[in-house]
């Protein structure tokens, strides 16, 4: 026969029972009953669906982060945990998280697939890349249009003209964009590009905008890819999968040029400060050199043979002269690449390439560079460098 036992017996074992078995849920419901108790802030209310509810409990410090005003009525995801409240041997939910049913369902897929890859180890710190210092070819997977190419190119102009941006155009939201980032990070891998960083990018939005780069599938593309991965998506607040995987995050895609370039003018300062110690350091060892002499010529032994010291003061001074003048051609060496760098940047620019007669078609304010891209009888324009020539098209 079984031993009997106390009420608070049975109800600690069954609180035990459930609390372990349910440690967190997701449940769809809607709200029914819904009171905030004065003065603590905590909240009270009944989930329930067509046949049946069950009690909820909603702390202060957790409403106060909420994104809406609970009303009964409203149809929620709920996220939370079973517990059993002793004293009166009734069980209810404490909610951690409620969002309103659409955005909440988003966002109950996004932390459950944010919790698997976890547990696999994408987002491990330990197998996340160190970029390079100096990245001569970084790829840039985003949209051929919109702002964040363009914002992109320019920072990186303004930081290290000297960097190649690769762009490898993809569908950033809607159908098939998942599969298009992938596709797009795949080739961005190729060797032939020799990159040295890869950015994901894109700009700001919805949580359904910024969704494709929440899919699995992106996810492990990123994990997967040879080469460093920037994610760079949205703004400030924003958080994807990606950049959970990705080796490093950027808030925004301007910000991720910033941390990926070096700023030229404080390289050039940098210069400027070696210079300037080195030239502190020489001038400490030869004022070393000339006490070590003084003293020297001025002891005892070697107070007679002033040739040996003037000899010695010569060669110091010589030793002098060619730690100036090596000094001098190395920092003139790196000043120079600098300036060939920059002069072969200019050399390409859009300007130069006009006064060597190239010229450029502009139809409705969009550059033209395929025949396919015009028709028969469509107004062009012709761009020279001194000017434009308005033209229509007569034969294909």
């Amino acid at each position: 026969m079984t031993e009997p036992i106390t009420i608070s017996e049975l109800t600690r074992e069954l609180k035990a029972l459930v609390e372990s078995e349910f440690k967190f849920i997701y449940v769809i419901a809607e709200i029914s009953n819904f009171k905030r108790h004065t003065p603590s802030g905590h909240c009270y209310f009944i989930l329930k669906d067509e046949s049946s509810q069950i009690n909820a409990t909603l702390w202060s410090f957790r409403y106060n982060h909420l994104n809406f005003n609970p009303q009964d009525g409203d149809k929620v995801l709920i996220k939370g945990k079973v517990v059993l409240y002793e004293p009166r041997g009734t069980y209810q939910i404490d909610v951690t998280d409620m969002q309103k049913t659409g955005l909440g369902e988003l966002q109950a897929a996004f932390e459950k697939l944010k919790d698997k890859l976890q547990e696999e180890g994408l987002f491990e710190s330990e197998r996340k890349r160190k970029l390079p210092e100096f990245p001569e070819k970084v790829g840039i997977v985003t949209s051929e249009t919109g702002a964040v190419i363009q914002d992109f190119k320019n920072v990186t102009k303004k930081r290290y003209p000297v960097a190649k941006i690769l762009l490898f155009p993809t569908l950033v939201q809607g159908a098939g964009s998942a599969e298009n980032v992938c596709r797009a990070i795949r080739q961005a891998n190729n060797a032939k590009y020799n990159l040295d960083i890869i950015v994901v990018a894109r700009g700001g939005g919805s949580m359904e905008d910024l969704w494709t780069f929440n899919e699995e599938i992106v996810a492990r593309e990123v994990f997967n890819s040879r080469v460093p991965v920037v994610s760079a998506i949205g703004h400030e607040p924003d958080f994807t999968i990606c950049d959970f995987v990705a080796d490093l995050r950027a808030p925004t895609p301007s910000a991720a040029a910033e941390m990926i370039f070096p700023d030229k003018q404080e390289l050039l300062e940098r210069i400027n400060q070696i210079d300037y110690y080195i030239k502190i350091y020489i001038k400490d060892r030869v004022e070393v050199y000339y006490s070590s002499l003084e003293n020297i010529e001025n002891s005892y032994f070697f107070k007679k043979p002033v040739d040996m010291l003037n000899e010695y003061k010569m060669r110091t001074d010589d030793i002098q002269k060619d730690i100036e003048r090596i000094t001098k051609e190395k920092l003139s060496r790196v000043k120079e690449s600098l300036l060939n760098k920059e002069k072969l940047l200019n050399s390409i620019s859009p300007e130069q390439t006009l006064k060597r007669g190239f010229t450029y078609i502009i139809k409705d304010g969009k550059l033209i560079s395929r025949k396919v891209k015009v028709k028969e009888g469509e107004d062009i324009t012709v761009r020279f460098y001194d000017g434009d020539v308005k033209s229509k098209v007569e034969s294909l």
